[in-house]
């Protein structure tokens, strides 16, 4: 979000609006990840001209793309300035209601919105609360930004040192916690659409034994469209203050040997996706321009989960992730194509959070769970059913490790 704004912030200066004196820089990112920006452009006829939003959508299209992920808006008022109808509804065009739209002016304050509810609200900054937007929407804007400020800063405090991501139908693993308190996760960071089935999306704070924990459920996959919502994700996390990063994910078993029940530790990953979510501006707060992946994970975290492994008796296998797009599961020549290049479990996650991890020098370590042999692999269709059943089948020897392994990181 921040580089965004920035972005919108920068092109601003260059608007031409010698008749309303009111410069409006805009910048929005598309799903792969390229960043397009413009500015108002008035003439003597004023008002007609183009509005920024306008713009940067006329710069998309001529790049050849249409899919936009999120938009920032910044105007040279003092509050939040949001688009014009006309604009609202061009921007509509090319990106589903839960696109977030990010307001702001010359001060620091930012009003954040869906598409969807900013479309029925009424015109103008000072009504972005009322005449039309949602209860949520209006709440968004008027207190979300303070009030994400203020919970983020609360969880900071709290001090976790190991962040927590559960996978697929592993929300039992939750009963490790104890839980001191809950935040809902779409009010700390925008998501383009609804959870996946068998995933809520909460923020909790606890504690598995004297170990601190922000545990994540519902992360963001990247063939929901957003490629930037696991970055995001991942740096909330890392903001947290946590000194590490265990995800755990639900996967298929390309490898001989690795059926349903099977827990993988994931050594490597070959990025299938043809995304990475790091392209378009680079955000140097977080990391590099060019981050290095050759110990992206973590080896003394994988030591240590070998050695959880081995006190609590649960086997553990090690091996390389292949990443995939989805949402639909691999075809069987697909995964002869996987195994022929070094896989051997197949996921539609945990490969744009371990970039995103690497870039914030974040250390990491992968659970991976497998809940059915790769298509082609066995009789039988593959089901995203199967993947929550399969999980919650797994969760009991899931947390025990996690128990283990917490104990030994604390």
């Amino acid at each position: 979000m921040r580089n965004l704004i920035d972005a919108a912030r920068s092109v601003r200066a260059r608007a031409y609006a010698p008749y309303s004196n009111f410069r409006v820089g805009c910048a929005l990112r598309t799903v792969s990840g390229a960043v397009f920006v413009g500015a108002n452009v008035e003439n003597a006829a004023y008002p007609q001209g183009h509005c920024a939003e306008r713009s940067a959508v006329s710069a998309m299209i001529a790049a050849g793309e249409e899919g936009i992920a999120e938009v920032a808006v910044a105007g040279s008022g003092d509050g939040p300035c949001a688009p014009c109808g006309g604009c609202r509804q061009l921007l509509f065009e090319h990106a589903g209601p839960g696109v977030p739209v990010y307001m702001t002016g010359d001060t620091a304050e930012v009003a954040t919105m869906t598409l969807g509810e900013l479309l029925p609200a009424a015109f103008g900054p000072q009504a972005l609360d009322v005449a039309g937007a949602s209860e949520r929407g209006a709440a968004t804007v008027t207190g979300a930004t303070e009030a994400s400020d203020e919970a983020l800063a609360e969880a900071r405090a709290f001090g976790p040192r190991l962040g927590l991501v559960l996978g697929s139908g592993l929300a039992p693993v939750l009963d490790l916690l104890t839980i001191e308190k809950t935040y809902d996760l779409e009010a700390l960071l925008p998501f383009a659409g609804a959870p996946v089935e068998g995933h809520v999306r909460s923020l909790h704070l606890g504690r598995i034994g004297d170990l601190r924990v922000a545990c994540v459920e519902g992360r963001a996959h990247l063939y929901e469209g957003d490629i930037m919502a696991p970055v995001r994700l991942v740096r909330l996390i890392s903001d947290l203050g946590v000194g590490a990063l265990l995800l755990t994910s639900a996967v298929g078993g390309i490898r001989d040997g690795l059926d349903a029940g099977c827990i993988v530790c994931v050594d490597d990953h070959i990025n299938l996706t043809g995304i990475n979510p790091l392209c378009g501006a680079n955000d140097d707060t977080y990391g590099p321009r060019f981050p290095d992946m050759s110990e992206a994970y973590d080896r003394h975290l994988l030591g240590l989960l070998d050695a959880a492994s081995a006190r609590c008796g649960v086997p553990l296998e090690h091996g390389i992730y292949a990443g995939w797009m989805g949402p639909s599961f691999e075809t069987p020549a697909e995964i002869r194509m996987m195994r022929m290049l070094g896989g051997d479990i197949v996921g539609m996650s945990v490969v744009a959070e371990a970039i995103a991890a690497a870039h914030a020098g974040l250390p990491l370590a992968v659970l991976s769970i497998v809940v059915n042999r790769a298509a082609g692999l066995e009789e039988g269709r593959l089901s995203h059913g199967e993947t929550l059943e399969q999980g919650r089948r797994a969760a009991p020897k899931v947390a025990m490790l996690i128990e283990a392994f917490a104990e030994m990181f604390s």
